[in-house]
């Protein structure tokens, strides 16, 4: 398929391990043939989770950075978000849930109350 290995791991890439990790490893993407080219496929779920302060502003919690595995950082400024692993497509309550509890530690049964 012609890809250019060399570019895994350069700037924001991952590393052609962390590619076979999220792809095969963990799930977390698929790859397509789209034509003629391979294009990898990754499920997101984007939470936009808000609260107007005491002074009526409204808030939005956002990821801010992300640390890269080789000790850098990535800037992301983007609203919280959730990678639906192939078992799990179809099932994004299931999967914000997790997320909450593992993420914000939020309990499920306090997320129930809410």
């Amino acid at each position: 398929h012609k890809v250019d290995v060399d570019k895994f791991g350069t700037g924001v890439a991952k590393t052609l391990s962390e590619f076979y990790e999220a792809v095969v490893r963990e799930q977390k993407s698929y790859l397509t043939l789209q034509d003629n080219h391979l294009e990898r496929v990754v499920n997101l779920v984007r939470i936009s989770l808000r609260i107007r302060d005491n002074d009526h502003k409204l808030r939005e919690l956002r990821i801010a950075s992300q640390s890269t595995s080789a000790g850098g950082l990535r800037i992301r400024d983007q609203p919280l978000a959730v990678v639906l692993k192939i078992p799990e497509h179809g099932q994004w309550q299931e999967a914000i849930e997790k997320c909450f509890e593992e993420k914000l530690r939020i309990p499920s049964r306090v997320q129930k109350m809410c």
